[in-house]
């Protein structure tokens, strides 16, 4: 339960630097162009996103890579919830801005702060499927000895009305079986 108190105080931390930094303009004019563009599309979406709940969810841990001992023991209900806002652009893409806790493979909490991008095809009032990516920090006890650690994910969408159902899949981790290869799905419900 100590990592769970340091999770929490690491994820109170960053929000609170990320609301702050947001009502600052996060200083986006300070930093090289590059990162310049990405911090101005971060504060831009904190700032004008619309509200949506984050819930969670479920992990299929890929049974060609996990031994079946090792995957009858694993958490497959990754339970949990958060708060998104997001930003749709002209063309139908997404900006996301988020914070979602849920539980792990090993039923610990697992926070994610972080931000998504998607691209949708199709009409907007119908059923559209999307591509992404998200690049977020992650906190659970059982990586990098509970230190928070940037990851970037591929994001796969299908999109209906406020409704859009997320996955992704996390690949395998320093090498051999039961060590990943997880595709983990959650779902996103705009609020306003």
């Amino acid at each position: 339960m100590q990592g769970l108190g340091i999770a929490v105080r690491v994820a109170a931390v960053a929000f609170g630097l990320g609301l702050s930094a947001s009502a600052q303009a996060l200083g986006c004019t300070d930093l090289w162009d590059w990162l310049n563009s990405g911090c101005r599309r971060v504060a831009d979406t904190y700032k004008s996103g619309s509200n949506e709940l984050l819930v969670s969810g479920y992990a299929w841990h890929v049974p060609a890579t996990w031994t079946p001992e090792a995957r009858a023991a694993e958490n497959e209900y990754a339970w949990g919830g958060g708060w998104g806002r997001t930003t749709e652009r002209d063309n139908g893409d997404t900006d996301t801005v988020f914070f979602l806790v849920f539980s792990d493979s090993h039923r610990e909490p697992e926070f994610n702060l972080g931000y998504a991008w998607s691209t949708y095809w199709g009409k907007r009032s119908g059923i559209q499927p999307g591509l992404g990516y998200t690049l977020m920090i992650i906190q659970r006890p059982d990586i990098a000895s509970g230190v928070p650690v940037p990851v970037i994910l591929p994001l796969f969408s299908l999109r209906w009305g406020k409704a859009t159902l997320v996955s992704t899949f996390i690949p395998t981790l320093n090498g051999g079986i039961n060590h990943g290869s997880i595709l983990y799905v959650f779902g996103r419900i705009a609020i306003d």
